[in-house]
């Protein structure tokens, strides 16, 4: 049984800000706000919705939860990266 711990105040994002982040200063975008958008979509299914809180129209997402949930990712399953 696996525990998550939750994320620190500081560490929340907007779906454009985690974007950024994640592509910093790559030349070609590794992972687009709408693939972002895509997972948050099926955060109950696919395990991101511990790390995505929703308030009113806005989603924020834990950016170290995002990370330690593209460790734990079915490789198979990232055909958006």
């Amino acid at each position: 049984m696996t525990t998550t711990s939750c994320p620190a105040r500081h560490d929340w994002r907007s779906i454009a800000a985690l974007a950024e982040i994640v592509n910093g200063d790559a030349k070609k975008t590794t992972l687009s706000e709408h693939a972002l958008r895509h997972y948050v979509r099926n955060a109950d299914t696919n395990g991101l919705a511990p790390y995505v809180r929703k308030l009113g129209r806005k989603i924020l997402i834990s950016e170290s939860g995002f990370y330690d949930w593209l460790r734990g990712y079915p490789e198979q399953n990232l055909h958006y990266l």
